[in-house]
């Protein structure tokens, strides 16, 4: 278990299969992220997840509270293990009661530390839309990522084309973080923190 202040991450298991297919057709969570695809059948989840047990490019944690109450799905995507790099992002279910509590952050600052002290990672990075502002907040108004990059009207949604940001964060950039003490590892040197 990966544990942050508010979140904890946990490998996918099977009993999280009808939870995933809820995650990936929530309309409000397909309409917030980049990658597109069409609503997810019980059996095309099923699938998803066997196909997660040899690839060690991918990597994937179901996000829980601390009462644990699964809330998400999050990991590293195309790990680059040559030159230390991978894809992350993450997907909530915003309810009321977890809305504006900070889970989301908590989730992005949690994977950071993992993603840099554990797996060994140099840079982290993502895309966000230009509508996504929640997302845009936390990543680079709060947890130091930084935009690299904009595509001018390269995603279509809701009958519209969005312009999309590249974000990415490197472990200098994690380390500039007002909070970051509470993330790194308790176990760390402190010379080797920095």
């Amino acid at each position: 278990m990966i544990k942050g202040k508010k979140t904890f991450f946990r490998p996918v298991e099977n009993e999280d299969m009808n939870f995933c297919q809820i995650l990936y057709n929530d309309p409000n969570i397909r309409q917030m992220v980049v990658g597109w695809d069409f609503p997810v059948s019980k059996e095309n989840q099923r699938r998803w997840f066997e196909s997660l047990v040899n690839d060690k490019n991918n990597i994937r944690f179901i996000v829980e509270t601390k009462e644990k109450k699964r809330i998400g799905l999050t990991g590293l995507w195309d790990i680059n293990w040559h030159n230390r790099h991978a894809l992350t992002a993450i997907k909530l279910l915003i309810s009321k009661d977890i809305k504006g509590k900070g889970l989301g952050r908590d989730a992005i600052m949690t994977m950071n530390s993992f993603a840099f002290y554990d797996v060994g990672l140099h840079r982290l990075w993502s895309t966000i839309l230009d509508y996504n502002i929640p997302s845009f907040k936390s990543y680079v108004k709060k947890s130091g990522w930084k935009v690299e990059g904009k595509l001018r009207e390269h995603i279509f949604r809701n009958g519209a084309f969005h312009d999309l940001y590249y974000v990415a964060c490197l472990k200098e950039d994690f380390l500039a973080v007002p909070d970051v003490k509470d993330y790194i590892p308790s176990d760390i040197p402190k010379e080797m923190s920095v």
